[in-house]
């Protein structure tokens, strides 16, 4: 390894206080679906909700960058080379999540309440799809971390 060059180790874990983070932004979201119906008076917890899924999309952009070029997935490559499949499927859902956070907050700022259910339910659709996504992308470095652990012992 070159002397400088951040460890695998102090990688994922940045990695991982990322992804810490992100849940925030993704409670956030949750919590403004949660008051998200067909009753809603006004459009503002839509505007709230446009503004938070910006928020997330632009973490979001920085986050997958980082995983993609800094060093992360090319490190857990080198350690797991059979994990190109998944490293791979990963980078593919990244790009996938931002479309999808800019439709859903183009969705947000241009939608009337009466909009808000339908919103609501693909959020919801997506948070589940996006909290997966963290879940394999933490199992990958997991094992990656297992195994350079073995390594050295």
């Amino acid at each position: 390894m070159m002397s400088g060059a951040p460890t695998f180790q102090s990688i994922s874990q940045e990695t991982l206080e990322e992804h810490k983070q992100i849940h925030f932004y993704l409670d956030q979201i949750s919590s403004t679906l949660e008051g998200l119906g067909p009753d809603m008076a006004d459009s503002e917890p839509m505007r709230r909700l446009a503004a938070q899924i910006q928020g997330l999309k632009e973490r979001l952009v920085e986050h997958h960058h980082a995983e993609e070029h800094d060093g992360l997935f090319q490190a857990i490559l080198e350690l797991l080379p059979d994990s190109r499949v998944e490293v791979d499927r990963l980078v593919k859902q990244h790009e996938e999540m931002i479309n999808i956070l800019e439709l859903a907050k183009i969705h947000a700022q241009h939608s009337e309440p009466v909009e808000a259910e339908a919103l609501r339910v693909d959020m919801q659709k997506f948070l589940e799809m996006f909290r997966k996504h963290e879940r394999d992308e933490d199992e990958l470095l997991r094992q990656a971390l297992e195994r350079e652990g073995k390594s050295v012992s």
